[in-house]
């Protein structure tokens, strides 16, 4: 079979090249470090040339509870001792045993080479408020700082400084927590990196970040425009919202197109609407499958994987940001066991060789691989370049795809449908004309079998014979009326389920209906007379609960 020109534009070019992106982000990212041993950096100059991040590793100081400021806020270090160490990435106290609910200080030396190239310390997520101080003098601002829970506010960007221009530097990072259960620090990949090269790594990403969020929030569009405007899918619906949350949280995670937009939106607010947007995308993405593989799940389970992400929602919208925090672990363990649940409903599918089931198999692969890598880059535990940007879109395009080819296999089939249809009424049409001529016959061999009493030109013989013609009409009678239920068995199935309580009697009538009969064809279909086709027509009005101004043919045709 030849693919169609659209076809094959999409898996000769589009596809492999969305393939080629995701796999080219799964590999890890080239990195070079700046070495921390013992609290010290030592950055030599041929590191720093090459403007590439420098991602920070090693130990650093750690002095808990502890700030190099005295009680009137001048800054004086020797008011630090007995420093503790703590290791670089995922530079978070709690990694310590200390109470999440604190105050601290992170400290460690930077020795450079050449100090005529300005660097920028960029501190990717901090957890709690910060500021940092080098030599002495503050350079950089996270939030508010406090010892006091209710005093201490944080920010949502990055913390980038500037740092001065010299061989030497000693820098302080004051950081106040009340709002992360994992404590205040720094959960991510932190980094040195030349200034003209940071700030170009940095428009770069946020570009990207924004055109792949923009392309994800436009896809749900046009899905919940086709649910809207042609087609009555529900999976329509729950992929094009989960599109716009699934989007919306990217904006809420990547930061730098929000701040751009809304700069004065508060750390509660955006930390809040990242849970809302995980947990409300896990029931929209259970939703769609189920929708799509209609009929695998029981009523029981479609609520528990519904109702669970909703109470997860609200949660996280009543009670403090801290103690939303403590919800993420349960739902990313609720994320897996909604992906496992996905794989069953997917192998049942292929098992039933439901169209579509394969792509829909490579889609969850993707998704899956987008959902783990984005758990261990959070992690830490690896760290690629662009994998859960690209990831999600390559699978938000494939999955537009499978419903752009659902939708042509629909018309398809409909054209079909309409077609077998047509051919079925002119069928039904020569029958009808048939079982006139076939009801006068029966008369002619009625009076054929009373003059056989006295006429000797009738033969015992010929009358057999039409009997016998009269039973093969009425099998082909029969055939047809076999053939239409046949032909509109998905329609029955679906009719049954939408409305339990019809009978073989009613379902049979629906038919005759939606294929489009008259009262009189149906009534010689089925042996009745006309007026019995009208009650019979008033009483499945009644049992399908439609109102006066309803067609009960258009109605039956959008089922």
């Amino acid at each position: 079979m030849r693919l169609c020109p659209q076809r094959f534009y999409f898996f000769k070019i589009l596809l492999p090249s969305f393939l080629f992106f995701l796999l080219s982000g799964c590999v890890s990212d080239d990195q070079d470090f700046a070495v921390l041993e013992k609290g010290l950096i030592h950055l030599k100059t041929n590191q720093v040339s090459k403007g590439k991040e420098l991602v920070i590793k090693g130990n650093s100081l750690f002095y808990w509870k502890q700030w190099p400021l005295t009680d009137k806020g001048v800054f004086q270090k020797e008011v630090l001792t007995q420093p503790d160490t703590i290791q670089w990435p995922t530079a978070v106290w709690k990694n310590k045993e200390y109470n999440p609910k604190g105050y601290g200080t992170f400290r460690f030396q930077i020795e450079l080479e050449n100090s005529e190239k300005q660097l920028v310390l960029n501190l990717s997520r901090v957890l709690g408020a910060a500021e940092v101080w080098v030599n002495g003098k503050k350079y950089g601002v996270h939030g508010h700082v406090s010892k006091i829970s209710s005093e201490s506010e944080n920010a949502i960007p990055p913390l980038s400084v500037e740092l001065p221009k010299e061989k030497s530097l000693d820098v302080m990072i004051l950081v106040s927590n009340f709002s992360s259960r994992f404590g205040g620090g720094f959960p991510l990949k932190n980094t040195i990196t030349q200034k003209e090269s940071f700030y170009k790594i940095k428009e770069q990403r946020a570009t990207l970040e924004s055109i792949i969020t923009i392309l994800i929030m436009l896809f749900g569009i046009f899905q919940i425009i086709t649910y809207t405007n042609f087609r009555k899918e529900k999976y329509f619906l729950y992929f094009g919202l989960f599109c716009l949350i699934g989007g919306s949280r990217q904006l809420f995670v990547g930061e730098a197109f929000i701040l751009k937009v809304f700069p004065d939106i508060s750390f509660e607010l955006v930390q809040r609407l990242r849970y809302v947007c995980y947990y409300g995308g896990l029931a929209l993405i259970f939703l769609y499958h189920h929708y799509l593989f209609y009929g695998y799940f029981s009523k029981k389970v479609v609520l528990f994987f519904t109702v669970i992400p909703c109470l997860g929602v609200i949660y996280v919208i009543i009670f403090p940001v801290f103690y939303g925090t403590y919800s993420a672990p349960i739902f990313q363990v609720f994320g897996f066991l909604d992906i496992l649940l996905w794989y069953w409903l997917i192998g049942k599918a292929i098992i039933d060789k439901k169209p579509f089931a394969k792509f829909v198999l490579l889609n969850a692969i993707i998704l899956t691989i987008v959902f783990t890598n984005d758990m261990l880059n959070a992690m830490l535990i690896i760290q690629t370049k662009f994998l859960v940007n690209i990831g999600l879109l390559t699978y938000v395009v494939l999955q537009v795809y499978l419903n752009y080819r659902i939708v042509q296999a629909a018309q398809l089939e409909l054209k079909k449908m309409a077609q077998q249809v047509q051919d079925k009424e002119a069928e039904i049409s020569k029958l009808l004309f048939e079982s006139y001529h076939h009801l006068k016959s029966k008369k002619e061999l009625v009076n054929d079998l009373k003059k056989t009493t006295y006429d000797d030109t009738i033969s015992v013989e010929k009358i057999i014979n039409n009997l016998r013609s009269e039973l093969l009409e009425d099998n082909q009678l029969n055939v047809i009326k076999s053939d239409i239920e046949h032909l509109n068995y998905d329609f029955i199935q679906r009719l049954k389920t939408r409305v339990p309580k019809l009978t073989q009697t009613d379902l049979e009538l629906c038919t005759y209906i939606r294929i489009g009969l008259n009262r009189k064809e149906i009534s010689r279909l089925r042996h009745i007379t006309v007026e019995a086709v009208k009650k019979a027509r008033y009483r499945l009005r009644k049992k399908l609960e439609l109102s006066a101004d309803k067609d009960l043919e258009d109605f039956l045709k959008e089922i």
